[in-house]
C-alpha cells in the first residue's frame, strides 16, 4: 500500500474542510508514493514519538496534534522543533494530523470510552454525510449518579493518576457535557447553552472552576493529555480496518513512549 493511498482513506473519512479555521491537520509532511513499512499512531510527533517510530520501522506517523500550526519561518539547527522537521525529512517519514476534524465526526468519542452511549453534539458546526458533527458531547442519563461515581469511572477508566475536581461529592448527575482535549475556555458557553450538571474535560483554569462554583455545577477535568490519549487506540483501530480491506499486512504501532507531562509533587 502506497502512502498516498492511506492517506486518501483518511481524507474521505475524516475531509479537511471540517477542521477549525486556526487549525493545520492533515498534511505535514509527506511522501506520498512511498511504500508503506509501518504506521506509528501518537497523540503528539515529538522528538521521542518520532525517535520511537524510527525505531519501529515505520515511515508513517498519524498524530492527533499536528506538528505545524503556523507556518514554518525558517528551520535552524538546534532548534527543537526544527530538529523534528529534519529527521522527519532525512528520514522519509510522512507525517499526517487528525485534528479537530477527527473531534468533530468522533464527537463523542470520550463518552462512548466512558460508557455513555446515548449522546448529541455538544456544539453543532457541520453535517457529513447527512449526519450533524461537532465539539464535544452531551448526554442526557436515565438515572442520576455521584459526582463521587463519576470521578470513578473517569479515573479508572482513562487511567489517570489524578484528577482535578469541583463540586460536591456527593452532588447528582443527570446531565454531563464531554469535552476532550482543552475545553476549559468553553466552560461559560457551555453552562449558559446547555447548563449540564457536570462537565468532563481538560485544561480548566481558575477563573473556569470558579464560574463553575458560582453556578452550582460540577466539573472534573481530566487533563488534556487524559482525554485525548483514546484518539490512538481507537486510530489504530480505524487503520486496521482499512489494511484488512486491503489485504495486505502492515503493522500498526500504537505509541507507548508518550507520558502526561504533568506530575504532582
Amino acid at each position: 500500500m502506497k502512502i498516498k493511498d492511506l492517506l486518501n482513506n483518511l481524507e474521505s473519512s475524516f475531509p479537511g474542510f471540517l477542521q477549525e479555521s486556526y487549525d493545520n491537520t492533515g498534511d505535514q509532511v509527506v511522501f506520498p508514493d512511498e511504500d508503506i513499512t509501518g504506521i506509528y499512531i501518537c497523540l503528539d510527533p515529538d522528538r521521542f514519538v518520532i525517535e520511537d517510530a524510527l525505531a519501529s520501522g515505520s515511515n508513517l506517523i498519524i498524530s492527533h496534534h499536528p506538528l505545524i500550526f503556523k507556518p514554518v519561518k525558517s528551520i535552524v539547527q538546534g532548534d527543537v522543533r526544527s530538529e523534528s522537521l529534519i529527521k522527519l525529512i532525512s528520514s522519509k517519514i510522512t507525517l499526517y494530523a487528525l485534528h479537530t476534524n477527527f473531534d468533530k465526526i468522533m464527537y463523542d468519542y470520550l463518552a462512548r470510552f466512558l460508557g455513555f452511549e446515548q449522546t448529541e453534539p455538544l456544539f453543532e458546526t457541520d453535517t457529513f454525510e447527512e449526519k450533524p458533527v461537532g465539539l464535544g458531547s452531551v448526554a442526557f442519563l436515565d438515572n442520576e449518579v455521584e459526582l463521587f461515581t463519576l470521578l470513578e469511572i473517569v479515573k479508572k477508566k482513562l487511567e489517570l493518576d489524578f484528577i482535578l475536581y469541583s463540586g460536591g461529592i456527593n452532588s447528582l448527575i443527570k446531565s454531563i457535557a464531554f469535552v476532550n482535549g482543552s475545553g476549559g475556555s468553553s466552560i461559560e458557553k457551555i453552562i449558559k447553552r446547555i447548563n449540564p450538571d457536570c462537565i468532563i474535560t481538560g485544561d480548566v483554569g481558575y477563573h473556569h472552576m470558579k464560574f463553575v462554583i458560582e453556578n452550582n455545577k460540577s466539573v472534573i477535568d481530566a487533563g488534556h493529555f487524559g482525554t485525548e490519549k483514546i484518539f490512538k487506540s481507537l486510530m489504530c483501530s480505524i487503520v486496521d480496518g482499512y489494511i484488512k480491506k486491503s489485504g495486505e499486512e502492515i503493522k500498526v504501532i500504537e505509541s507507548e513512549v508518550e507520558k502526561n507531562p504533568f506530575k504532582v509533587y
